[in-house]
């Protein structure tokens, strides 16, 4: 195997992640329209983009590994002489891949604080300060029970 095809590899897999980047950032803004049908669209995109990924992923480390490449402390290169072109586009993949951990990292958080308040507001309904499911009537009209001091008693 030689360079050429690593660098194509490293390439083709740098715009694969970000790609997939994309896709997070997306889907971001899905969860915040809660356009839950663009949600669905976007899982089976990001289905698609992660098996060409791991595609990709796969054929870059059998190159690595045919040129006496590996991936050393701190994500550097390191084997025999790295071609710069081989560095430069590894920095992008590294680059790359962090931002879509961080992105996914971010898109999880915000599902988890939206089921979080979900799982919340459930239960304020659930108990609603009053005894349980009372806080609404069976016509789904607030129960309102007397409160204050009434200005009939005597």
């Amino acid at each position: 195997m030689n360079q050429a095809a690593l660098i194509q590899s490293l390439s083709l897999e740098a715009n694969a992640i970000a790609a997939f980047g994309r896709a997070l950032a997306d889907e971001r803004e899905a969860i915040k329209r809660q356009d839950f049908q663009a949600l669905s669209t976007l899982l089976n995109q990001k289905m698609e983009l992660a098996q060409g990924l791991n595609l990709a992923t796969a054929a870059r480390e059998a190159q690595m590994i045919a040129q006496g490449l590996r991936v050393g402390p701190g994500g550097l290169l390191v084997g025999r002489e790295v071609d710069p072109q081989v560095a430069e586009l590894w920095r992008k993949v590294v680059f790359f891949a962090h931002k879509a951990k961080d992105a996914n990292e971010l898109n999880g958080a915000i599902v988890h604080a939206h089921l979080e308040f979900t799982q919340e507001a459930i239960q304020v309904l659930r108990q609603g300060g009053t005894p349980p499911n009372e806080m609404y009537g069976r016509d789904g009209k607030a129960n309102t029970g007397a409160a204050g001091v009434s200005l009939a008693a005597g």
